[in-house]
Protein backbone atom coordinates (compact mmCIF):
# COMPACT_ATOMS: atom_id res chain seq x y z
CA UNK A 1 0.00 0.00 0.00
CA UNK A 2 1.11 3.56 -0.68
CA UNK A 3 2.06 5.37 2.49
CA UNK A 4 -0.10 8.40 3.19
CA UNK A 5 1.69 11.70 2.96
CA UNK A 6 2.28 13.47 6.22
CA UNK A 7 0.97 17.01 6.79
CA UNK A 8 4.56 18.25 6.59
CA UNK A 9 5.04 16.63 3.16
CA UNK A 10 1.80 18.12 1.87
CA UNK A 11 2.81 21.53 3.18
CA UNK A 12 6.17 21.26 1.40
CA UNK A 13 4.51 20.36 -1.90
CA UNK A 14 2.01 23.21 -1.58
CA UNK A 15 4.80 25.67 -0.81
CA UNK A 16 6.75 24.50 -3.86
CA UNK A 17 3.70 24.97 -6.08
CA UNK A 18 2.94 28.35 -4.51
CA UNK A 19 6.52 29.52 -5.07
CA UNK A 20 5.96 29.21 -8.82
CA UNK A 21 2.67 31.07 -8.98
CA UNK A 22 2.66 33.51 -6.04
CA UNK A 23 4.38 35.66 -7.07
CA UNK A 24 3.99 34.43 -10.65
CA UNK A 25 7.36 33.75 -12.28
CA UNK A 26 7.89 33.20 -15.98
CA UNK A 27 11.31 31.68 -16.53
CA UNK A 28 12.60 30.34 -19.84
CA UNK A 29 16.39 29.85 -19.70
CA UNK A 30 18.30 32.25 -21.98
CA UNK A 31 15.02 33.85 -23.05
CA UNK A 32 13.09 35.54 -20.22
CA UNK A 33 12.96 35.72 -16.44
CA UNK A 34 10.16 37.93 -15.12
CA UNK A 35 8.31 37.94 -11.80
CA UNK A 36 4.83 39.44 -11.37
CA UNK A 37 4.11 40.74 -7.86
CA UNK A 38 0.62 41.97 -6.94
CA UNK A 39 0.45 41.38 -3.18
CA UNK A 40 0.76 44.84 -1.53
CA UNK A 41 2.98 43.65 1.32
CA UNK A 42 5.25 41.73 -1.04
CA UNK A 43 5.64 44.83 -3.21
CA UNK A 44 6.66 46.96 -0.26
CA UNK A 45 8.99 44.31 1.10
CA UNK A 46 10.79 43.71 -2.19
CA UNK A 47 11.04 47.43 -2.98
CA UNK A 48 12.65 48.09 0.42
CA UNK A 49 14.93 45.06 0.32
CA UNK A 50 17.72 46.57 -1.76
CA UNK A 51 17.60 43.46 -3.96
CA UNK A 52 16.01 45.34 -6.88
CA UNK A 53 16.40 48.80 -8.40
CA UNK A 54 15.17 50.86 -11.33
CA UNK A 55 15.86 49.62 -14.86
CA UNK A 56 18.50 52.23 -15.67
CA UNK A 57 20.68 50.95 -12.87
CA UNK A 58 22.22 49.13 -15.83
CA UNK A 59 23.00 50.57 -19.25
CA UNK A 60 20.51 49.88 -22.01
CA UNK A 61 22.83 47.36 -23.64
CA UNK A 62 23.21 45.41 -20.38
CA UNK A 63 19.48 44.88 -19.94
CA UNK A 64 17.70 41.72 -21.13
CA UNK A 65 17.01 41.74 -24.87
CA UNK A 66 13.23 41.70 -24.46
CA UNK A 67 13.34 44.72 -22.14
CA UNK A 68 15.30 46.73 -24.71
CA UNK A 69 13.04 45.56 -27.53
CA UNK A 70 9.83 46.54 -25.75
CA UNK A 71 10.83 49.76 -24.05
CA UNK A 72 12.36 51.43 -27.09
CA UNK A 73 8.83 51.63 -28.55
CA UNK A 74 7.35 53.14 -25.37
CA UNK A 75 7.27 56.59 -23.82
CA UNK A 76 9.72 55.47 -21.12
CA UNK A 77 12.95 55.08 -23.11
CA UNK A 78 14.70 56.73 -26.04
CA UNK A 79 17.27 54.36 -27.51
CA UNK A 80 18.74 56.95 -29.88
CA UNK A 81 19.71 59.29 -27.03
CA UNK A 82 20.02 56.55 -24.36
CA UNK A 83 17.57 58.39 -22.09
CA UNK A 84 15.18 56.91 -19.52
CA UNK A 85 12.16 58.41 -17.77
CA UNK A 86 12.99 59.72 -14.28
CA UNK A 87 11.11 57.03 -12.26
CA UNK A 88 13.18 54.39 -14.05
CA UNK A 89 16.43 55.99 -12.89
CA UNK A 90 18.17 54.76 -9.75
CA UNK A 91 18.29 57.25 -6.87
CA UNK A 92 22.06 56.81 -7.00
CA UNK A 93 22.22 58.26 -10.52
CA UNK A 94 24.00 61.68 -10.36
CA UNK A 95 21.25 63.32 -12.42
CA UNK A 96 18.32 62.07 -10.36
CA UNK A 97 18.12 64.74 -7.63
CA UNK A 98 18.42 67.64 -10.08
CA UNK A 99 15.82 66.26 -12.46
CA UNK A 100 13.33 65.64 -9.67
CA UNK A 101 13.90 69.12 -8.25
CA UNK A 102 13.26 70.60 -11.71
CA UNK A 103 9.99 68.68 -11.94
CA UNK A 104 8.90 69.72 -8.46
CA UNK A 105 9.57 73.37 -9.28
CA UNK A 106 7.58 73.23 -12.52
CA UNK A 107 4.67 71.31 -10.98
CA UNK A 108 4.47 73.83 -8.13
CA UNK A 109 3.18 76.44 -10.60
CA UNK A 110 -0.12 74.55 -10.48
CA UNK A 111 -3.02 75.26 -12.82
CA UNK A 112 -5.57 78.01 -13.39
CA UNK A 113 -9.32 78.23 -12.97
CA UNK A 114 -9.45 78.66 -16.73
CA UNK A 115 -7.80 75.25 -17.08
CA UNK A 116 -10.46 73.70 -14.86
CA UNK A 117 -13.34 75.39 -16.66
CA UNK A 118 -12.09 74.45 -20.13
CA UNK A 119 -11.74 70.75 -19.30
CA UNK A 120 -15.09 70.76 -17.46
CA UNK A 121 -16.90 72.23 -20.47
CA UNK A 122 -15.37 69.64 -22.80
CA UNK A 123 -16.31 66.76 -20.52
CA UNK A 124 -19.82 68.08 -20.00
CA UNK A 125 -20.26 68.41 -23.77
CA UNK A 126 -19.05 64.81 -24.30
CA UNK A 127 -16.25 66.07 -26.52
CA UNK A 128 -14.17 63.55 -28.43
CA UNK A 129 -11.53 61.87 -26.27
CA UNK A 130 -8.73 63.10 -28.53
CA UNK A 131 -9.91 66.69 -28.05
CA UNK A 132 -9.99 66.25 -24.26
CA UNK A 133 -6.56 64.63 -24.35
CA UNK A 134 -5.06 67.48 -26.36
CA UNK A 135 -6.40 70.12 -23.99
CA UNK A 136 -5.27 68.20 -20.90
CA UNK A 137 -1.79 67.88 -22.39
CA UNK A 138 -1.66 71.68 -22.48
CA UNK A 139 -2.67 71.92 -18.80
CA UNK A 140 0.07 69.54 -17.71
CA UNK A 141 2.88 70.24 -20.17
CA UNK A 142 2.60 73.83 -21.37
CA UNK A 143 4.66 74.81 -18.32
CA UNK A 144 7.71 73.03 -19.76
CA UNK A 145 7.54 74.51 -23.27
CA UNK A 146 6.13 77.97 -22.70
CA UNK A 147 3.88 77.31 -25.71
CA UNK A 148 1.12 75.01 -26.94
CA UNK A 149 1.94 71.44 -27.92
CA UNK A 150 0.51 70.95 -31.45
CA UNK A 151 -2.20 68.32 -32.15
CA UNK A 152 0.02 66.10 -34.34
CA UNK A 153 2.32 65.57 -31.35
CA UNK A 154 -0.45 64.69 -28.92
CA UNK A 155 -1.89 62.34 -31.53
CA UNK A 156 1.48 60.65 -32.01
CA UNK A 157 1.95 60.30 -28.26
CA UNK A 158 -1.14 58.10 -28.15
CA UNK A 159 0.55 55.49 -30.35
CA UNK A 160 3.53 54.33 -28.28
CA UNK A 161 3.26 50.83 -26.79
CA UNK A 162 1.40 50.33 -23.54
CA UNK A 163 1.50 46.53 -23.13
CA UNK A 164 4.03 43.79 -23.81
CA UNK A 165 1.52 42.01 -26.05
CA UNK A 166 1.44 44.94 -28.48
CA UNK A 167 5.14 44.43 -29.20
CA UNK A 168 4.32 41.08 -30.84
CA UNK A 169 2.38 42.83 -33.62
CA UNK A 170 4.93 44.07 -36.21
CA UNK A 171 2.72 46.83 -37.64
CA UNK A 172 1.84 48.06 -34.15
CA UNK A 173 5.46 47.97 -33.05
CA UNK A 174 6.74 49.91 -36.07
CA UNK A 175 4.01 52.54 -35.67
CA UNK A 176 4.96 52.92 -32.01
CA UNK A 177 8.63 53.41 -32.89
CA UNK A 178 7.72 56.11 -35.40
CA UNK A 179 5.43 57.83 -32.89
CA UNK A 180 8.09 57.76 -30.18
CA UNK A 181 10.63 59.28 -32.56
CA UNK A 182 8.22 62.03 -33.62
CA UNK A 183 7.41 63.09 -30.05
CA UNK A 184 11.07 63.03 -29.02
CA UNK A 185 12.16 65.05 -32.05
CA UNK A 186 9.57 67.73 -31.26
CA UNK A 187 10.59 67.91 -27.60
CA UNK A 188 14.30 68.06 -28.40
CA UNK A 189 13.69 70.97 -30.78
CA UNK A 190 11.25 72.99 -28.65
CA UNK A 191 12.19 72.49 -24.99
CA UNK A 192 14.58 74.81 -23.13
CA UNK A 193 18.02 73.38 -22.44
CA UNK A 194 17.41 72.87 -18.71
CA UNK A 195 14.54 70.43 -19.37
CA UNK A 196 15.10 66.70 -19.66
CA UNK A 197 13.74 65.78 -23.08
CA UNK A 198 12.44 62.31 -22.22
CA UNK A 199 10.81 63.30 -18.92
CA UNK A 200 8.62 65.83 -20.72
CA UNK A 201 7.99 63.60 -23.73
CA UNK A 202 6.82 60.88 -21.37
CA UNK A 203 4.41 63.28 -19.66
CA UNK A 204 2.72 64.05 -22.96
CA UNK A 205 2.18 60.36 -23.59
CA UNK A 206 1.04 59.65 -20.04
CA UNK A 207 -1.68 62.29 -20.21
CA UNK A 208 -2.93 61.06 -23.58
CA UNK A 209 -2.83 57.36 -22.72
CA UNK A 210 -3.81 57.32 -19.04
CA UNK A 211 -5.04 60.60 -17.58
CA UNK A 212 -7.94 60.98 -20.02
CA UNK A 213 -9.47 57.73 -18.79
CA UNK A 214 -9.40 59.10 -15.28
CA UNK A 215 -11.10 62.31 -16.45
CA UNK A 216 -13.93 60.33 -18.02
CA UNK A 217 -14.42 58.24 -14.87
CA UNK A 218 -14.56 61.43 -12.84
CA UNK A 219 -17.24 62.87 -15.14
CA UNK A 220 -19.33 59.72 -14.70
CA UNK A 221 -18.84 59.57 -10.91
CA UNK A 222 -19.38 63.08 -9.60
CA UNK A 223 -20.41 61.88 -6.13
CA UNK A 224 -17.54 59.44 -5.75
CA UNK A 225 -14.46 60.60 -3.79
CA UNK A 226 -11.52 61.40 -6.04
CA UNK A 227 -9.28 59.21 -3.90
CA UNK A 228 -11.56 56.24 -4.54
CA UNK A 229 -11.45 56.81 -8.31
CA UNK A 230 -7.66 56.95 -8.28
CA UNK A 231 -7.24 53.79 -6.21
CA UNK A 232 -9.90 51.66 -7.93
CA UNK A 233 -8.56 52.57 -11.39
CA UNK A 234 -4.92 53.54 -11.00
CA UNK A 235 -3.64 55.34 -14.14
CA UNK A 236 -0.40 53.34 -13.97
CA UNK A 237 -1.17 49.61 -13.59
CA UNK A 238 2.39 48.34 -13.16
CA UNK A 239 6.03 49.40 -12.80
CA UNK A 240 9.24 47.45 -13.50
CA UNK A 241 12.31 46.79 -11.40
CA UNK A 242 15.42 44.74 -12.10
CA UNK A 243 17.38 42.48 -9.79
CA UNK A 244 20.72 43.90 -8.66
CA UNK A 245 21.70 40.93 -6.48
CA UNK A 246 20.73 37.31 -6.10
CA UNK A 247 17.76 36.86 -3.77
CA UNK A 248 14.67 34.77 -3.09
CA UNK A 249 13.01 37.80 -1.45
CA UNK A 250 12.89 36.16 1.95
CA UNK A 251 11.73 32.80 0.64
CA UNK A 252 9.05 34.03 -1.77
CA UNK A 253 10.85 32.42 -4.73
CA UNK A 254 11.82 28.81 -5.34
CA UNK A 255 15.20 29.85 -6.74
CA UNK A 256 16.99 33.20 -6.57
CA UNK A 257 16.89 36.13 -8.96
CA UNK A 258 19.79 36.87 -11.29
CA UNK A 259 21.31 40.36 -11.26
CA UNK A 260 20.72 42.30 -14.50
CA UNK A 261 18.61 39.42 -15.83
CA UNK A 262 15.52 39.01 -13.61
CA UNK A 263 12.85 41.68 -14.08
CA UNK A 264 10.23 42.24 -11.39
CA UNK A 265 6.88 43.77 -12.34
CA UNK A 266 5.02 45.39 -9.44
CA UNK A 267 1.28 45.30 -10.16
CA UNK A 268 0.61 48.54 -8.31
CA UNK A 269 -2.84 49.02 -9.88
CA UNK A 270 -4.09 45.80 -8.29
CA UNK A 271 -2.41 46.71 -5.00
CA UNK A 272 -4.06 50.15 -5.01
CA UNK A 273 -7.50 48.63 -5.64
CA UNK A 274 -7.01 46.07 -2.88
CA UNK A 275 -5.73 48.48 -0.23
CA UNK A 276 -7.40 51.74 -1.35
CA UNK A 277 -3.98 53.29 -0.68
CA UNK A 278 -2.95 56.23 -2.85
CA UNK A 279 0.69 55.39 -2.21
CA UNK A 280 0.18 52.47 -4.60
CA UNK A 281 -1.56 54.66 -7.17
CA UNK A 282 1.38 57.04 -7.21
CA UNK A 283 4.19 54.73 -6.13
CA UNK A 284 4.94 51.35 -4.62
CA UNK A 285 3.16 51.71 -1.31
CA UNK A 286 5.88 53.82 0.29
CA UNK A 287 6.21 57.62 0.39
CA UNK A 288 9.77 57.46 -0.93
CA UNK A 289 9.88 58.51 -4.58
CA UNK A 290 6.11 58.92 -4.92
CA UNK A 291 5.03 60.56 -8.18
CA UNK A 292 5.86 64.27 -8.36
CA UNK A 293 2.42 64.97 -9.85
CA UNK A 294 0.45 63.30 -7.04
CA UNK A 295 -0.63 66.48 -5.28
CA UNK A 296 -1.24 68.27 -8.58
CA UNK A 297 -3.57 65.61 -9.98
CA UNK A 298 -5.51 65.10 -6.75
CA UNK A 299 -6.15 68.83 -6.38
CA UNK A 300 -6.97 69.27 -10.07
CA UNK A 301 -9.46 66.40 -10.02
CA UNK A 302 -11.20 67.69 -6.88
CA UNK A 303 -11.58 71.15 -8.42
CA UNK A 304 -12.71 69.64 -11.71
CA UNK A 305 -15.28 67.50 -9.95
CA UNK A 306 -16.68 70.59 -8.25
CA UNK A 307 -16.82 72.47 -11.56
CA UNK A 308 -18.65 69.57 -13.21
CA UNK A 309 -21.19 69.48 -10.38
CA UNK A 310 -21.83 73.19 -10.82
CA UNK A 311 -22.30 72.78 -14.58
CA UNK A 312 -24.70 69.91 -13.98
CA UNK A 313 -26.72 71.95 -11.50
CA UNK A 314 -26.84 74.92 -13.86
CA UNK A 315 -27.94 72.74 -16.75
CA UNK A 316 -30.67 71.11 -14.66
CA UNK A 317 -32.01 74.53 -13.61
CA UNK A 318 -32.03 75.66 -17.23
CA UNK A 319 -34.09 72.64 -18.23
CA UNK A 320 -36.56 73.30 -15.44
CA UNK A 321 -37.12 76.86 -16.64
CA UNK A 322 -37.79 75.81 -20.21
Amino acid sequence: MTEARSPADRCLVLNLIKSWFYPLRIYIPYVIDVIMVSDPEHIKRIEASGDVDRLHTYSGRALPWWVRFYFRATKFYDEERDLWFLPLESSSDPSYAGRRAYFEDKVSTGYTQEDIDRIARLLRANADEDVVAHEMVQVVNRRFFGEEIPPPITEAAKCTLQTFGEAALPWRYLAARRAQHRVMTHCAARLPKDAHVLDVAHNIGEVVQAAVGTLLRLRDNLDRPVEDIFTSHAPTPQVPRIAIRSSTFGGLLLFPTRPAKTVVIFKIGKAAAKTQDLLFTFGTGRPERACVFQGFFLAFMRDLQQALRQLETLQNRTHMLQ
